[in-house]
């Protein structure tokens, strides 16, 4: 099932993937209504949904929505787009790949790999998402410490003793040596030398 408001790119891509042997356009929709209506009443397996259906913004993910609320659907983005808010905005919306119009000639491959349940990630949208996830990870592991024990893992990298940091944060040594051994609880090491060094390699710490 194709849904695409240019009625040119319609007609080209439904007599394009029509001619693969393997393929057939069951149907098409031009709007977010048209297209839960069609989906709806569709057998259709997977679906091209053009990212931008009107002068709304983004409607083919709100569209996207709309119909995986219905039915489960395998939806493939198709859209002249080629931005990172765009490609995450897609996938959180439950779209299993994002095409864009330059490369529609890989749009076969895409339409296959989401009928046979592939984890086949499109190199449009590949590599947003995997510094998505990196950024995600470095999220994480910052939430790991707490502000306070981030700043002293900051000032044991750059050579300061214990003494000189508590100094520093005019606070005292027994709080000082709290944090030291969260700290080395929480990155599961045995010196603090240790624990800093992991943590800069982690991007915990600048």
């Amino acid at each position: 099932m194709l849904v695409e408001d240019d009625v040119i790119w319609r007609e080209h891509l439904m007599n394009y993937l029509n001619r693969e042997q393997d393929l057939v356009v069951v149907g098409a929709a031009a709007s977010r209504e048209d297209a839960v209506h069609l989906a709806r009443l569709s057998d259709a397996h997977v679906i091209l949904m053009d990212l931008v259906l009107s002068d709304e913004g983004f409607d083919g993910i709100e569209a996207a929505l709309d119909i995986l609320e219905i039915k489960e659907s395998k939806i493939i983005m198709l859209t002249g787009i080629d931005e990172e808010e765009a490609i995450m905005d897609t996938f959180t919306a439950g779209a299993v790949n994002y095409v864009t119009k330059a490369h529609y000639e890989d749009i076969p491959c895409a339409v296959r790999a989401a009928h046979f349940n592939m984890n086949y990630i499109h190199p449009d949208s590949a590599g947003v998402l995997l510094k998505g996830f990196r950024e995600l990870r470095q999220e994480q592991r910052s939430k790991l410490l707490t502000p306070a024990e981030r700043e002293v893992l900051a000032y044991i990298h750059h050579g300061h003793t214990q003494i000189t940091i508590q100094n520093e944060r005019f606070t005292s040594q027994s709080t000082v040596k709290k944090h030291v051994n969260n700290i080395l609880k929480k990155l599961k090491v045995s010196s603090s030398r240790e624990a800093a060094r992991i943590a800069k390699r982690l991007g915990i710490i600048d």
